[in-house]
Order: structure tokens, then sequence, then C-alpha cells
């Protein structure tokens, strides 16, 4: 029997990184001023002095995309068919930047972007189905979801799907099945210490591992190649929807109920036998 600890988390999706374009010194007050003679010693300006056209150096050329376009030239993507434009607006509406918070319209927009063969999209809508974001939560469709997302290459839709067969979410529970896709995941840039935790819960089962291990390179081999990949899960059905009293109304009291009594005939058993009639003379 497995313990049941700390289970690996669903990855909410990739995120902008920023990084320095190069290495930064910081210098000392004495040593900043030696290095600023040094520079007018040389003929080169100091940081913060204006310095001639000729001699700035060359600017990057800074492509944002679809980023950089304002909601309304979105909308006209949108409104054009356009998948990638479908995609960003929706993320937009779910995180509401720049746009009201509107799940039920980013979920419209994502089905779209799906359809136009976007990966990103199969996986954001499994964020919202598995979520309860905007609907009722529904782990079947989320799984299909990031199934789909995983064909086409996402690393953090393996990971989930990962998750949730170690955690049972949704899904009939199955370590080996569950490790081999986070490994598959971690492998594809998927970066989690859900690897660590899984392998430390079978520890005491090398031969789960082995399978797991074994079932991972089978993975990657069919991803690589672009065969379909469908995941060994049995989707569990969903719980039955409480029932909300205020739903239940009472039955409407129909008209009273008159009892008819029917009337009682008595038909005697035998007829009077009728008097004799004198003879006539």
């Amino acid at each position: 029997m497995v313990p049941v600890g700390s289970l690996p988390s669903l990855l909410p999706g990739r995120r902008a990184r920023s990084a320095p374009l190069g290495p930064c010194l910081r210098l000392s007050g004495r040593a900043a001023g030696l290095a600023g003679l040094a520079l007018i010693a040389l003929g080169l300006p100091l940081r913060g002095a204006p310095a001639d056209k000729g001699d700035a150096p060359p600017q990057l050329i800074v492509d944002d995309g679809l980023k950089g376009k304002t909601v309304e030239q979105l909308r006209k993507a949108v409104a054009k068919g356009d998948p990638a434009a479908c995609l960003e607006l929706g993320v937009r509406l779910i995180d509401g930047n720049g746009v009201p918070v509107d799940q039920d319209k980013a979920r419209g927009l994502f089905e779209q972007a799906a359809k136009g063969g976007l990966a990103d999209a199969w996986f954001r809508l499994g964020k919202i189905y598995c979520g309860g974001l905007g609907v009722p939560t529904d782990y079947a469709k989320g799984f299909n979801c990031y199934t789909e997302a995983a064909n086409r290459g996402v690393p953090e839709a393996q990971h989930n799907i990962g998750a949730m067969l170690v955690s049972g979410r949704g899904v009939k529970r199955d370590y080996v099945e569950g490790l081999a896709w986070i490994i598959v995941a971690g492998k594809a840039g998927a970066a989690s210490d859900a690897e660590q935790q899984v392998r430390a819960r079978l520890a005491k089962r090398p031969a789960d591992i082995a399978a797991a291990e074994a079932r991972a390179a089978e993975l990657q081999q069919n991803l690589e190649q672009s065969k379909p990949v469908v995941p060994k899960a049995a989707v569990l059905a969903p719980p039955p929807k409480p029932v909300d009293p205020a739903s239940l109304q009472p039955e409407k009291p129909g008209p009273p109920k008159v009892e008819v009594t029917a009337p009682k005939i008595e038909i005697p058993l035998a007829l009077p036998t009728p008097a004799p009639t004198p003879d006539k003379p």
C-alpha cells in the first residue's frame, strides 16, 4: 500500500520569463570613479550622458506578435477566424488583462483555436474543465483535452495527465502510468518535483518504477514519431449532482375527492301471489 501524502499538483502552464541581456557588474564608489575616468580617456560616453546617434549601439528588434495587439485588433482578427487571435483574446478574458473577466467567452474562443490546430488551446480547455472555470468541474473532459494537448507536444499537459493518474483525480489511480507521463513531461521541459515524489512513494516497489520507465520510453518514442497516444486510464463517472432543495416544489393539492354512494336496490326474493278472483254467477 502506497502512503498518501502530498500529491503532484497540476501545472498552470507556460509563463513568460525575462532575463538580462548580459552580466552586470556592481562597482564601489572609488572603482566607479576610476572606471569613469578610463571611459573619458578612451573617448567613450558615461552612462546617462548624451551620446551621438552614430555612437549608439544597434537596437534589438522585439516582435511581441499578438501580445502587442490591442483588444480591438484581436477582435477584428478573431472575426476573420484567426486561431492565434482566438487563443490570445481568450487568455486575456480569463486573466482580465485589459478586458473584464469572461470565462464563457474565453472557453468559446479556446474551442475555436483548438479547432484551428493550436495545442495550447487544448491545454487551456483542460484547465477550464478541471478547474471548473465558468463550468461545472468535469475531469473527464479535462483529461481528454489534456490528452489532445499532450499528443501535440505540450509538456504541461503531459505532466497534468500524470498528476491526475497518480492522485486519482477523475480517473482510477495508476502510479505506473502516472509516473511514466511525468517522466516524459520532465524530459520535455515541464520541471517539477512530481517525479521525485512518486519515485519516493514507490521506493519499496522497484518493479513498478521499472515498468513506469519502460512505459515512458514507449510514450516518448510514439510522441516523437507523431503517433497518437492514449493514456491507459479508466475515467471515473462524475458524482451525481446535488439536488437543490429550492428546486423541489411541493405537489399542488387537487380538488377534494367526493365519495359517491350508489343507491341500494332491494329486490324481493319472490313476488306476492295475487288474491283469487271470485267466479261470476
